[in-house]
């Protein structure tokens, strides 16, 4: 079976379940799958010129289905995992696709934020390709119909589908 990285769930489907109910007593709410959504992650050393000298280490995610781009505060843990037939989207953005849009991702953010002197110049440290895990969610309600939710495993955070 082939193995993949991914981030482990920190939330099970109960807990999900739980904190939807108590948000919204009225609902109903039932939780369908785990899906492991793709992303890639990119590290790298910066050096620039602004008024400080800048040396140092970015890093971002770059969504592997649309390409958006986020900034990371630290590296995502995730260890090997079997790759599940079905849980998993496919990955739309190829990995030299995902490292130009990191590159150009990360020098538009940071030049937004700081006045460079020179051109940042970026060296790969680190990049992966990685899933994390979201619970899909059926949420009804009499008054507003039946709505899909995506709930994030690890943080909690959810969305509309």
């Amino acid at each position: 079976m082939t193995s993949i990285l991914a981030q482990k769930p920190v939330l099970a489907q109960e807990e999900v379940l739980r904190g939807l109910q108590q948000y919204d007593r009225r609902a109903k709410v039932q939780i369908s799958q785990m899906i492991l959504y793709p992303y890639y992650f990119f590290e790298y050393t910066l050096r620039a010129k602004s008024l400080l000298k800048l040396n140092g280490k970015v890093a971002c995610t770059i969504d592997a289905l649309s390409g958006q781009g986020a900034l990371a505060d630290v590296q995502p843990e995730f260890s090997p995992s079997p790759a599940k037939e079905g849980g998993m989207l496919p990955v739309a953005v190829a990995k030299d696709e995902a490292k130009r849009l990191a590159e150009n991702f990360i020098i538009h953010t940071l030049s937004q934020k700081t006045k460079f002197l020179t051109v940042p110049r970026l060296h790969l440290a680190d990049s992966s390709l990685f899933y994390r895990p979201f619970w899909l969610a059926q949420y009804r309600r009499a008054a507003h119909g039946q709505q899909q939710l995506i709930v994030d495993a690890v943080s909690g955070s959810y969305h509309p589908l």
